[in-house]
């Protein structure tokens, strides 16, 4: 289902975005509600109770939060309301997962997944796709939740939306240099989050004191993190200041962690352990335990310095059993992840989404293909096939092959435009469509294509592996049969693997 027509914007909705623009979330949160009341069209007052919801989770009205998104979802599924259904399941996801209710996180969050692939990619979706992506790092899964903040980047048409995303990827960023082993990589996720934070903290941009005090939050840690201590006490004691003005707890912990690493950096003065201890105390209660491993680290550091060993030992002790109950809670996930997963890959020979990378798959083509043909001529169909993929496969295993196959995926949906297709055929081949497009604009997208797969560092894959593309085209006209096309793009496919490969062959 599409998103519905913008709705017109009232007085009161737009108190309620100044409300929410400069915190006062409790004040935002009632003016959406007289709002909603005001509204005589159920999406849109599906859509302001949402918001009000949103305000009350920043405002930590939790269970009211909750009560609200079990009302709105219930009414969007029966409605067919799916962008406002997803969001209400996101909520419910949030406080599932506080709650340490595994099993109805997983199955709210499956049914969300499996509705927000069914979504266009238009602006009217910006919003469902950035609150999802939110969900998915609350709930760990920082890959998909970036992946999904890159969808909805391309989508923002405002400063406010993209001020948003930017400082929700900043703090996922962080999340995901923290959980990273290696080093370099760790390096590298830090400095995609500086520059995520400094992108939402653009003067230019919009004001929204929620995405800023986050941004300055994270970025103050990301800077004390890597050695540049003087910038991270400014933005650290500038994200105080908003973080007490507005109630954010939690971004007040993370600025005075911050300050606290990088005054020891720069100082080493055991007054520090008064900033250590105020820390501490704020992120009581809070879900912040994956952010506030530097300052445990620094708190074992500054006693075992001041010779206090036993509370050193201690402090490394309950440590170790905060990171042993977070493995086991992650299993516990990550069982129920894979139980859900088994579930769906049952219907998986009747679904037209393939499993892996989340695009239409075989059935789907079989659908869309002849209607392409028959309202959208000249059509041009192009067939996909990476070339040195199986080397990936035998040297570096089928599970780094499947994460290679899903950012392949994620390039071709990026190239794409509206109205055209891209689908997992099977393996590492893959069909685009392009409706109304004439042979050379065709040939100019696929080349696009494979000078991107080509010009690509790879997650995970050494350098020396250099992974290309090969294409084979051929045009369709009014009367084309469909399989006769798909033959004619293999053939076209095959001549371009046994010239040389890395090459698009038109037939």
């Amino acid at each position: 289902m599409s998103a519905a027509t913008p709705h017109p914007t009232g007085r009161t909705e737009q108190m309620a975005i100044a409300a929410r623009q400069a915190g006062d979330y409790r004040h935002a949160s009632a003016l959406f509600a007289l709002a909603s009341d005001e509204s005589a069209d159920q999406q849109h007052r599906l859509n302001l109770q949402i918001r009000q919801a949103c305000c009350m989770v920043a405002a930590e009205q939790f269970d009211d939060a909750t009560a609200l998104a079990r009302v709105v979802a219930e009414e969007a599924r029966n409605a067919g309301h799916l962008t406002e259904l997803v969001d209400a399941l996101g909520l419910l996801v949030d406080d599932h997962t506080r709650s340490e209710r595994w099993p109805e996180a997983t199955q709210a969050l499956s049914e969300a997944v499996s509705i927000l692939q069914r979504l266009t990619l238009e602006p009217a979706h910006y919003q469902v796709l950035h609150n999802m992506a939110v969900t998915y790092a609350r709930c760990g899964f920082v890959e998909p939740a970036l992946e999904l903040f890159d969808r909805a980047l391309r989508l923002a048409n405002n400063d406010t939306d993209r001020q948003f995303a930017y400082a929700s990827m900043s703090a996922t960023y962080h999340d995901a240099a923290l959980r990273e082993l290696d080093p370099l990589e760790q390096h590298r996720l830090l400095h995609d989050g500086l520059y995520a934070a400094t992108a939402a903290l653009d003067p230019e941009g919009a004001t929204e004191a929620m995405a800023v005090g986050e941004a300055l939050a994270h970025r103050a840690m990301m800077l004390a993190e890597i050695g540049h201590f003087h910038d991270a006490i400014n933005d650290a004691r500038r994200a105080k200041e908003i973080a007490t003005e507005h109630g954010m707890r939690g971004e007040s912990a993370l600025a005075i962690a911050a300050e606290a690493i990088a005054t020891w950096g720069l100082s080493r003065d055991p007054a520090v352990r008064i900033l250590i201890d105020d820390a501490i105390d704020a992120a009581d209660g809070l879900e912040l335990q994956q952010y506030m491993g530097p300052l445990l680290e620094l708190e074992v550091e500054v006693l075992w310095t001041l010779g206090l060993h036993v509370e050193a030992r201690a402090a490394l002790e309950q440590q170790l059993r905060a990171a042993q109950k977070r493995i086991n809670d992650a299993c516990l996930i990550r069982w129920e992840h894979v139980r859900v997963s088994a579930d769906h890959l049952e219907v998986a020979s009747t679904s037209e989404s393939d499993a892996l990378t989340g695009l239409p798959n075989r059935q789907h083509l079989a659908h869309v293909l002849p209607e392409a043909v028959l309202h959208h001529s000249p059509v041009c169909v192009g067939v996909i096939d990476l070339d040195g993929f199986k080397r990936i496969n035998d040297d570096h295993g089928y599970l780094l092959g499947d994460t290679v196959l899903q950012e392949v995926a994620t390039v071709l949906e990026r190239v794409l435009r509206r109205g055209d297709t891209v689908v997992r055929l099977g393996g590492d081949e893959f069909v685009m469509l392009l409706r109304d497009t004439s042979p050379n604009d065709a040939r100019i997208v696929f080349d696009r294509v494979r000078h991107l797969i080509g010009a690509r560092s790879w997650h995970g894959i050494p350098a020396d592996i250099r992974l290309t593309a090969s294409v084979g085209l051929t045009i369709a006209s009014d009367n084309a049969d469909t399989e006769a096309l798909l033959a004619a793009a293999h053939a076209a496919l095959h001549e371009a693997k046994t010239s040389g490969s890395d090459r698009t062959v038109l037939r």
